[in-house]
């Protein structure tokens, strides 16, 4: 019966180390969870940024974009005044040269 009792006492000590075993890997991978939540909490708050530094990039380009169509307008309306000025004073002096010979 001693034997018995032996070979329960090596089983019970066997099951005791497993069982700390896996506890020891159960907190082992809580810890290796924890920091992989801390890395993907960093990374979306990284994400978030960069988005919103992309949406005000887009809104600068936005009006970039809408002053520079304007300055294209205020040429286009310039330079079509200009060809109609420059059109009157060469008829100006085709006249003058017509009238003065």
């Amino acid at each position: 019966m001693q034997r018995d009792f032996k070979d329960y006492d090596d089983v019970i000590s066997g099951m005791l180390i497993q069982l700390a075993e896996i506890e020891q890997s159960r907190e082992r991978e809580n810890t290796r969870m924890d920091a992989f939540d801390k890395r993907l909490a960093l990374t979306i708050k990284r994400m978030v940024k960069a988005e919103s530094r992309l949406e005000a990039s887009e809104k600068r380009m936005e009006l970039f974009d809408r002053k520079l169509e304007q300055s294209i307008q205020e040429q286009k309306e310039f330079s079509k005044v200009q060809s109609e000025l420059n059109r009157y004073f060469l008829n100006a002096i085709g006249k003058k040269g017509k009238n003065g010979k």
